[in-house]
């Protein structure tokens, strides 16, 4: 009995730090994700003259858009992410594929060079990321 006892507590120990490494994976990725964004906030303003950057900025975004589904696993509520993601998942989904899509919209129109591309399409993922923390996001 004191073995079964013993791997229960185990087991238990184990999925509290896989949960708490998800969550502590998920802010550290989504943190990328907020300096990636100031960054070409800064170069759009003109804060730094490192306009050759953003092209790598907009890459680096949209590689964390397309692993952002893989960050919210069932099990791992906590952080800053509500219950709400997992109890409206369809339209989490939705929204993290709206995001995925707005960032590449973005790598694109960085890839163009086109100031007049760029704008609206920094503008869309904004809104994107937006959209989804008005909801899920505890603020």
């Amino acid at each position: 009995m004191r073995k079964q006892v013993a791997i229960a507590a185990a087991f238990v120990a184990l999925t509290v730090a896989a949960t708490e490494g998800e969550v502590d994976y998920r802010q550290n990725t989504m943190s990328a994700v907020g300096g990636h964004m100031g960054a070409i906030a800064d170069i759009m303003r003109g804060k730094v003259a490192h306009t050759s950057h953003l092209q790598t900025h907009a890459n680096a975004l949209a590689d964390l858009a397309a692993i952002a589904p893989a960050l919210f696993p069932e099990g791992s509520a906590g952080g800053d992410a509500l219950a709400a993601i997992w109890e409206d998942a369809e339209d989490f989904k939705a929204k993290l594929h709206a995001f995925k899509e707005a960032a590449d919209g973005f790598k694109a129109a960085a890839a163009s060079g086109d100031m007049a591309q760029i704008g609206p399409a920094l503008r869309t993922l904004g809104q994107a990321c937006k959209g989804c923390h008005d909801s899920y996001r505890a603020e």
